[in-house]
């Protein structure tokens, strides 16, 4: 009887750690992601590739279920960030509408194509999207000065199409790439394109959730697995997103960015190195 509620007891224990540690997790991520202007999907990945085998997570499924939960817990951090920035009016409807439906179309098709990729080969395909992000992070200037000239908006059509593929594949949802596009499409104006990335961001995240719940129903109760997407997981993440992006945005105007930028991004390099020498290839 003893060693029957003992057991209980340190089950509980390790169940309201996993939920703090998530929390947590979630909480840093939207910090950073409100200082840095990065997508949680960077963090959120990496951080599934561990703690999804702990929980009981089929070894064969275990990156896919990362790269889709992590789409999945970006939804709540970006639709929370959509909702505030047009509270503010700081999107453009039109020009985030555009290059949504465009990332829209390929995060619909691509989770099909991910399911039959060597779980190996796509480890070193996240980590490689993740290479890149970094060295963005530790040598861009983080306002380039850039020419008085008028793209024409239509472009960012198979743009989206391009970079939601990519988004989609990697699970780190596309903010690290669809800001520098907006960014030479609106001729400068920094603030205005973070938020209306913000519409893209949000779009290929959830079309993305919506195409891996579609690909399998499987329903797991003890560790709250529906098909590739861990909803607890992804609930816990996101709530912590919602609230540190809160605190991030703060962060920007009393912050030095550039070397936040800087330190985050050895941080990254130290992650890809990790999911490398974790990868059986």
């Amino acid at each position: 009887m003893t060693t029957c509620f003992t057991i209980k007891y340190l089950e509980l224990k390790i169940s309201i750690l996993f939920v703090l540690l998530l929390l947590f997790v979630g909480l840093i991520t939207g910090v950073l992601a409100g200082l840095l202007g990065i997508g949680g999907g960077v963090i959120f990945v990496p951080v599934l590739l561990i703690i999804l085998p702990a929980i009981g997570v089929e070894s064969s499924s275990v990156t896919i279920s990362a790269v889709a939960t992590s789409l999945f817990a970006g939804c709540f951090a970006s639709g929370s960030s959509l909702f505030n920035h047009s509270k503010k009016k700081n999107i453009l409807l039109k020009e985030g509408l555009i290059f949504g439906f465009g990332a829209v179309i390929s995060a619909s098709i691509i989770p099909n194509i991910i399911v039959s990729i060597n779980p190996e080969i796509l480890k070193v395909i996240i980590a490689s999207f993740i290479f890149v992000v970094a060295l963005n992070l530790f040598f861009s200037n983080p306002k380039p000065k850039i020419k008085d000239v008028k793209l024409n908006t239509y472009w960012l059509f198979p743009l989206g199409i391009f970079f939601g593929a990519i988004a989609s594949i990697s699970g780190l949802g596309g903010g690290i790439f669809y800001v520098p596009i907006l960014y030479y499409f609106l001729n400068g104006d920094l603030k205005l394109s973070v938020g209306t990335a913000t519409i893209v961001i949000f779009l290929t995240m959830f079309s993305s959730t919506i195409s891996f719940a579609i690909l399998n129903h499987s329903w797991n109760p003890i560790n709250f697995q529906f098909g590739y997407l861990n909803i607890a997981s992804a609930l816990l993440l996101g709530a912590g997103a919602i609230f540190g992006a809160y605190f991030g945005v703060k962060l920007v105007f009393k912050v030095p960015i550039p070397i936040f930028r800087k330190i985050f991004s050895v941080f990254l390099f130290f992650v890809v190195i990790k999911i490398l020498l974790g990868a059986k290839i």
